[in-house]
């Protein structure tokens, strides 16, 4: 057993539990701090820099009201669920000295906690709770519903998890008595019913520039929101790698998306994006397919350095090639 697994689940057991959420906290952020919470009970949850709209659909059926004042506990455990220092969760104020960090980004060589669990190889950070919380028998159905979410939201319904991703998604949906439709009707009411959300993706997908380098298509729009969800329609209609961003004032976001064919090319938009935000003193990074980016600046202007840096990436590398070797190691 990994003894910073074992530090950190018996900290959790013992006094109050205080789970920070990162900025804009995606589903797998939520529901893994939220199995956490409602597992080891006695806590608060901190959103200071806002949660995500599926986030807050997990959190409201949950009945869970995170806290959005960045005030800081003087006593209890300090848990920082999906990041790992002031650049990942997006603001400052968090004395990483005595936080707990269970992350499955790219570790930073300046990372600093009391217990840290951070594993770059993992789906999302869901599977990670799935061990810290030991794998019962028996699991609350609330509970399951957090881990599946997460799951689920960081490997594109199971598109991106690896075997170890698929047994413990059948460990969790066996001990808490869930089906997957129990846990995809979440994702699937959000998409079809929310009209804010569909209307975003046609504008995202109207207002869309696209340019080929080779065999390869990068695309960019320019949204007000649903950033991920613009993302995703632009590759189901043909990009390889998308950017969606919003401005709000001098601030902007901008959120990017790449197909397997691109990553397996050597992109990897949570370096790219991380690269960016430290050249404007902004915040990004994420992982190698699904990535986000913030600060203050153009947004027209940002988006066209994300497009002009993935078609430099692409460059001299054949898609067709990449289609090619997918098949073969999946025939091996």
């Amino acid at each position: 057993m990994n003894s910073d697994l074992e530090n950190i689940r018996s900290a959790l057991q013992k006094g109050s539990n205080n789970y920070f959420l990162h900025s804009n906290a995606d589903m797998d952020c939520v529901g893994s701090a939220a199995a956490l919470a409602i597992h080891f009970g006695n806590y608060k949850i901190y959103a200071p820099a806002g949660v995500s709209h599926l986030g807050k659909r997990l959190l409201v059926a949950l009945n869970i009201e995170p806290i959005t004042e960045m005030t800081f506990p003087d006593t209890g455990n300090i848990v920082v669920v999906d990041a790992q220092d002031d650049s990942s969760i997006g603001y400052p104020g968090i004395d990483w000295d005595r936080a707990i960090i269970i992350d499955h980004h790219k570790a930073r060589v300046d990372c600093s906690g009391l217990h840290i669990i951070r594993e770059e190889e993992t789906s999302s950070c869901a599977e990670i709770i799935w061990r810290i919380i030991g794998q019962p028998e028996k699991l609350a159905r609330e509970i399951g519903r957090c881990l599946m979410a997460g799951i689920l939201a960081d490997t594109g319904h199971l598109k991106r998890g690896s075997y170890k991703t698929l047994a413990a998604t059948a460990e969790i949906l066996k001990a808490s008595e869930l089906s997957m439709e129990d846990v995809l009707i979440v994702f699937e009411s959000a998409d079809d019913q929310d009209i804010s959300r569909r209307v975003s993706r046609l504008k995202g997908v109207q207002r869309m520039k696209f340019e080929r380098v080779g065999e390869w298509v990068v695309a960019t729009s320019e949204i007000g929101a649903f950033e991920s969800a613009v993302c995703q329609a632009l590759l189901s209609i043909g990009a390889d790698i998308a950017f969606a961003g919003s401005q709000n004032g001098d601030d902007f976001r901008i959120t990017g998306r790449a197909n397997r064919m691109a990553i397996g090319a050597g992109i990897h938009l949570g370096d790219m994006l991380n690269k960016m935000a430290n050249e404007i003193s902004g915040e990004g990074g994420g992982h190698d397919g699904a990535a986000g980016f913030s600060g203050k600046g153009n947004i027209e202007a940002m988006l066209d350095i994300c497009f002009h840096n993935s078609m430099a990436s692409l460059k001299g590398h054949s898609r067709a090639t990449q289609g090619h070797n997918k098949i073969k190691e999946n025939v091996l």
